[in-house]
């Protein structure tokens, strides 16, 4: 009876995220370094990234001279939903690496790092230690690991093993550059510094099964030092959206419509009103109908007319400061616009083990 054959070295198989600054977007590339080609789960979705606040240093010893490093908290780990992060290598998206050859996609960290406290550990200072396929089970001790792989040898005989996940080295996030906000359009009243001055906002993030649960909050308020005279219409609400297949407009208020005088009110300084929306009500059916990550600018139309009083009412358009974000989890298109490439090296070809 022989003795059993050493295992298999894994591939070299490198895993890198080119990331100039906590907002993203961010370049995932995987690099074949070997002399064996692979097959390759060429799937952002399944990178998770595992985040640990920026070292503050030792601190004073309240009980000594001598200095103590505090206890750093657990890493925080962002991970796509079981909705979009798939369980198993879909057909669509596994590769041939050949050596010398690379994977790059696109991803943008805000989809990972979605909820509140998620978004809050992308800092600058922050060290990242990003892994992409899938992770062994808890408890499987020395048993052989067990498919689904991220990449395994493209061939039946080969030299390396499969392997379940591929990490980088640890890397420390930049701070973003300054990005001049739109502001408010049109809320400034530069003939009356005192006068009324309206604020739209609304929630940072919202995080929807499909296009038909995109509803948020928006937040209209006087920020200004007189009443403002107004009439507000759910049916002048404008979106411009950002998505994965471009950028979207919605809502056509009419500037024609008259208003009768005693649906004007008064919005006092310091007041504001919540305005509940489902954003799929103002747009195309086919708008969120790729899962992912859209961002939404939010914006309010006020038709010109004499307010109850006669005097001036507001017309000007107000606009978000900040767009909000939203998640799509499930939709009618994929989560991709495209197949994978290969570049470098032998190259490959989409969707086969060659």
């Amino acid at each position: 009876m022989g003795s059993e054959a050493p295992p298999l070295p894994p591939p070299q198989l490198s895993l890198r995220i080119e990331a100039p600054d906590v907002a993203g977007p961010w370049k995932l590339v995987v690099t074949n370094d070997g002399e064996v080609p692979l097959r390759l789960a060429a799937d952002g979705r399944l990178l998770s990234l595992e985040i640990e606040p920026p070292d503050e240093g030792a601190v004073d010893d309240p009980y000594g001279k001598s200095t103590v490093k505090k206890k750093a908290p657990p890493p925080v780990v962002c991970r796509l939903p079981p909705e979009l992060r798939p369980s198993g290598v879909t057909d669509e998206r596994a590769i041939r690496l050949g050596p010398g050859s690379r994977y790059e996609e696109v991803v943008s960290p805000a989809l990972y790092c979605f909820s509140p406290s998620e978004a809050k550990a992308l800092v600058p200072g922050a060290r990242v230690t990003a892994k992409l396929g899938f992770a062994e089970a808890k408890g499987a001790g020395k048993a052989p690991p067990r498919a689904p792989f991220v990449a395994e040898p493209a061939a039946l005989s080969s030299s390396v093993s499969a392997i379940k996940e591929i990490v980088t080295d640890t890397f420390v996030l930049a701070a973003a550059p300054p990005v001049s906000s739109l502001g408010t359009a049109g809320s400034d009243n530069t003939d009356d510094p005192n006068g009324p001055r309206l604020e739209l906002s609304a929630p940072a993030r919202v995080d929807s099964r499909d296009e038909k649960t995109v509803t948020t909050t928006l937040t209209l308020k006087n920020v200004g030092r007189r009443d403002a005279r107004l009439h507000v219409r759910r049916d002048n609400l404008l979106f411009d959206i950002d998505g994965p297949d471009g950028s979207s407009h919605c809502g056509l208020p009419s500037s024609r419509r008259v208003v009768p005088r005693d649906l004007f009110d008064s919005l006092a300084p310091g007041a504001s009103r919540s305005i509940e929306v489902w954003i799929g009500e103002m747009c195309p059916n086919m708008v969120f109908d790729r899962p992912g990550l859209y961002r939404v600018r939010a914006g309010l139309a006020f038709p010109a007319a004499p307010a109850a009083d006669g005097n001036r009412s507001w017309t000007r358009t107000v606009i978000t400061k900040e767009p909000l974000l939203v998640r799509i989890r499930q939709g009618r298109l994929p989560f991709f616009t495209s197949p994978p490439q290969v570049f470098g090296g032998e190259g490959g070809t989409a969707g086969g083990s060659g």
